[in-house]
C-alpha cells in the first residue's frame, strides 16, 4: 500500500501523518502492509524490521531488539514474542518523543508521542503515561499481564479512534482533545487480556472484546470514586427507552453493519453486570480473572465464554445470555434469572465518570 493515496478499492487503511504514516485499523489493516491471512484465528509471533530515514523512528509491537544505521537510514527491529492476531500488528513511522519505564510489577513500558501534537500533547501524556499504573491495577482483576511490554503511541493523525494494537496501543490525539482521559487508556489496556491474549474466533464474537473492555471502564470509575458499576448500569439502562434502536442491536452477534455500534459496548457492559448480579461477586471475579488464563494466547467464542461462566459459577446461564446478548428488545425489569439490571426507579443522576466514558465512544470508529 501507499500511505498517501487511495487504492483501487477507493480507500486505504493507512493513516498519513505530516512526517510519516500509521498502520492501525480494525477489523482489517494487516494485508495493506504485509502478506497475511488477515483473520484473528491466524495468530503468530512477530519480528517487524523497518528502515526509515535518519531522524525518523519506526514504532511497532513488543520490545525494541536493536537499531542500526547505514547510508542515511536507520533500521528498527521490534519483536512481539506471544501469539498475535494480524490486525493487532501495528506500525508507526514519524518523529516521536519516546518514553520508557517499568510498572511496579515489572512490566516494561514504552510510549511514543508525535513531536507536533500541539495542544493535545499535555493531555495525551497525562493519560498514556499512567499505563504502568493501570496495567498493574487491571492485573488485580484480570490476572498477570500477558505480554513482554505495554504502552501506547499518539501520532499526529486526523482519525478519532483508539485501537488495542498488542502491547502498543494506538491513540488518536482527538481522544485527548478535551483534556486527559484515563478511561480510554483503561479500555484499550483491558483489551490486552480480552481481545489480544484471548482473541475472538470470528467477528460476530466481538462482545467478548468490547463488552469487557467497556466494563473495565466502569470498574475504573468505581475505583476513582466517580460512579459504581451498578450506578452506571442503572444509568445506561434507564437512558434508552424500550423503543430505542439501541435495543435492536444484538451484542452476541451484531452483524457486519453493527460491528462497533454503541450497543455492543454499552449493552455489552450491561450484559456483564447482569452476569455479575446473577452469579455473585465471588464467582464473577473468578470468571473475570480465570478466562484469560484458561484460553491464554488462543481464540474463543461467545458460546465458549458462556460454557466457562457456567462451569465456574455452577449455574445455567442460557436464559441470561440469550436475554442480554441475542434478543433485539429491551430486557424487562424485573426479569427472571438475574436478567434485571435496573435497581433505581426513573433515570438516575448521571455518574461523574460518564462524560469521560462517553468520550471514548469513537474508540473503534473514525
Amino acid at each position: 500500500g501507499v500511505p498517501s493515496t487511495k487504492s483501487a478499492y477507493g480507500f486505504s487503511t493507512w493513516h498519513r501523518t505530516p512526517d510519516g504514516a500509521v498502520a492501525a485499523d480494525e477489523p482489517e489493516a494487516a494485508w495493506w502492509w504485509y502478506p497475511s491471512n488477515d483473520h484473528p484465528l491466524d495468530k503468530a509471533t512477530y519480528d517487524v524490521s523497518v528502515a526509515v530515514p535518519d531522524g525518523t523512528q519506526a514504532i511497532s509491537n513488543g520490545t525494541l531488539q536493536s537499531t542500526s544505521s547505514k547510508l542515511g537510514w536507520t533500521r528498527y527491529n521490534w519483536r512481539s514474542n506471544k501469539p498475535q492476531a494480524t490486525y493487532l500488528t501495528t506500525l508507526a513511522i514519524g518523529k516521536f518523543d519516546i518514553t520508557t519505564g517499568t510498572s511496579q510489577s515489572g512490566v516494561p513500558i514504552i510510549n511514543a508521542y508525535s513531536k507536533d501534537l500541539g495542544d493535545n500533547d499535555g493531555a495525551a501524556r497525562a493519560s498514556v503515561e499512567r499505563t504502568g499504573e493501570i496495567v498493574d491495577w487491571l492485573s488485580g482483576y484480570l490476572g498477570p499481564y500477558p505480554f513482554n511490554s505495554a504502552g501506547g503511541y499518539v501520532p499526529n493523525t486526523t482519525t478519532g479512534y483508539a485501537l488495542e494494537t498488542q502491547t502498543r496501543v494506538y491513540y488518536s490525539p482527538r481522544q485527548f482533545a478535551n483534556g486527559s482521559n484515563t478511561s480510554v487508556v483503561v479500555h484499550e489496556l483491558a483489551h490486552q487480556w480480552y481481545g489480544d491474549d484471548v482473541s475472538l474466533k470470528g467477528w460476530k464474537d466481538i462482545w467478548i472484546n468490547e463488552g469487557f473492555a467497556r466494563y473495565a471502564q466502569w470498574l475504573w470509575s468505581e475505583h476513582e470514586g466517580e460512579g459504581t458499576t451498578q450506578e452506571l448500569a442503572d444509568y445506561v439502562y434507564a437512558s434508552h427507552p424500550a423503543d430505542d434502536s439501541f435495543w435492536t442491536v444484538k451484542p452476541g452477534d451484531p452483524g457486519p453493519d453493527n460491528q462497533f455500534d454503541i450497543a455492543v459496548y454499552d449493552r455489552g457492559a450491561l450484559a456483564v453486570q447482569a452476569l455479575r448480579n446473577e452469579v455473585g461477586d465471588d464467582a464473577f471475579f473468578a470468571i473475570l480473572k480465570g478466562w484469560p488464563k484458561d484460553h491464554a494466547y488462543g481464540n474463543a467464542s461467545v458460546g465458549d465464554f458462556q460454557k466457562y461462566a457456567e462451569q465456574v459459577s455452577g449455574k445455567s446461564l442460557a436464559s441470561l445470555f440469550d436475554t442480554w446478548l441475542f434478543q433485539p428488545s429491551k430486557p424487562g425489569a424485573p426479569a427472571a434469572q438475574g436478567a434485571s439490571i435496573a435497581r433505581a426507579k426513573g433515570v438516575p443522576a448521571q455518574p461523574k465518570s460518564w462524560k469521560k466514558i462517553a468520550a471514548t465512544d469513537s474508540v473503534h470508529s473514525g
